[in-house]
Order: structure tokens, then C-alpha cells, then sequence
């Protein structure tokens, strides 16, 4: 008989929390969305290795990367900000987008995992709550989540510019140190230095709306 979920958690490592929780085998269905990607490359507004580099760097640092994390932060620290999440919302598309991965995590999390946690979370929500949970160092848990997003981003261009995977890998390689750089920024940012300025991504997912042909949902 498999033993109580809650003896488990006495063994979980959170390397192996986090790669299983960020493989892409978990199933939130993150592969189903674009986060307005496929409308910038339908546009031109990217269409090369360069400007795919460009576009997600501009998100991580200035744009919903940066957003989600530091809203990742602050529910990892307790803070209410859910609403918050999902008013900052640029789009219907980015809404349905954090809300149906929130969803999904927190049913996963629920079901398999053990841990009660609430319904209808945005998707950095869900993550600081859970990863507050089970103790996975803030900062570890911020590279999770970025890389993640960053590689889901990367594998969109590969299919749809399109790009070779060594092309991709060599993108991802790029982004690690900016993604450890940006997790010890937004570690100890608060709420109050929210901001963001990444127009044409918020744009492109407005756009995506009104494709004629349309792979992801967002």
C-alpha cells in the first residue's frame, strides 16, 4: 500500500518538486498557450533567432515575466494579491491564459500532491502559495518559473519562425544567467514596485484574438 501523501513530504527534495512540477509532462497544459507569440511571428514583429531573444528578454525584465515574479514573491510571503494578478491582466486571452494554468496546477496540487490549496488562482499565485507550502527556497523557485516560461516561449518560436533546436538551445543558454539575475532581483521585491513596459507583447495578445488561424489559445 503506498504510504500517506503526508509521510512523503518528508522525503520530497524541492529539486525534485521543481522538476516536476516545471516538466513539461505536468499536466497544466502549458504547451496549449502562446502568450500572444504566435500573433507577434504571424505580424513580423518577430520572425528570426535575434528578435525572439529580444522579445523574451524585453518580457522577463520589463514585462509579465517580471510581473509574475514579483506576484509570485509576495504570495510566497503570505501576501493577498490574487486579484491583483489577474486585474493586471492586459488581455481576455492573457486572463483565460493564468487563470486555466492556475486551475490546473492547483487541481494537481490538490489531487496528487497533498496540499488543500485554494481554487481559482492565478498561475504565479498558485506557484508562491504551493512552493511556500512544501519549503522551496524563494529564489530557486523564481529560476523554476522563469526558465520554464522562457523555455515554453523558445519552443513556440522553434515551431512557428521557425528555428532549429540548437538554434533554441542556444537562446536558453543565453537566458540562464538572466534568469538567476532577475530571481535574486524580484526575491525581495514588493508590490508596490510593480510595473511593467512591454507594449507590443500586450498588443500581440489582443491580436491573437482575431487570427484566422489559430494553434494555441493564447
Amino acid at each position: 500500500m503506498d504510504i500517506n501523501i503526508k509521510q512523503k513530504q518528508s522525503t520530497f527534495d524541492y529539486h525534485q518538486l521543481l522538476l516536476s512540477w516545471f516538466s513539461p509532462s505536468f499536466p497544466i497544459g502549458s504547451f496549449n498557450f502562446s502568450h500572444g507569440l504566435e500573433a507577434a511571428i504571424e505580424y513580423q514583429f518577430v520572425y528570426d533567432k535575434v528578435s525572439l531573444e529580444e522579445w523574451i528578454k524585453h518580457l522577463i525584465i520589463n514585462g509579465t515575466g517580471k510581473t509574475d515574479s514579483i506576484l509570485l514573491t509576495n504570495a510566497y510571503n503570505s501576501e493577498e494579491v490574487n486579484e491583483l494578478a489577474l486585474a493586471l491582466c492586459a488581455s481576455k486571452e492573457r486572463w483565460i491564459e493564468t487563470s486555466n494554468l492556475g486551475k490546473a496546477f492547483c487541481k494537481n496540487i490538490r489531487e496528487n500532491w497533498g496540499y488543500k490549496i485554494d481554487k481559482n488562482l492565478a498561475y504565479p499565485i498558485a506557484i508562491g502559495k504551493a512552493g511556500l507550502y512544501f519549503k522551496i527556497p524563494l529564489e530557486k523557485l523564481l529560476i523554476a518559473f522563469l526558465q520554464s516560461f522562457v523555455s515554453n516561449l523558445i519552443n513556440v518560436g522553434i515551431k512557428h519562425i521557425p528555428l532549429g533546436q540548437s538554434e533554441g538551445q542556444k537562446i536558453l543558454i543565453n537566458f540562464l544567467p538572466v534568469i538567476a539575475k532577475q530571481a535574486n532581483i524580484h526575491k525581495i521585491t514588493k508590490v508596490s514596485n510593480l510595473g511593467s513596459s512591454a507594449f507590443l507583447s500586450d498588443l500581440s495578445s489582443m491580436y491573437h484574438e482575431i487570427l484566422n488561424n489559430r494553434i494555441y489559445q493564447t
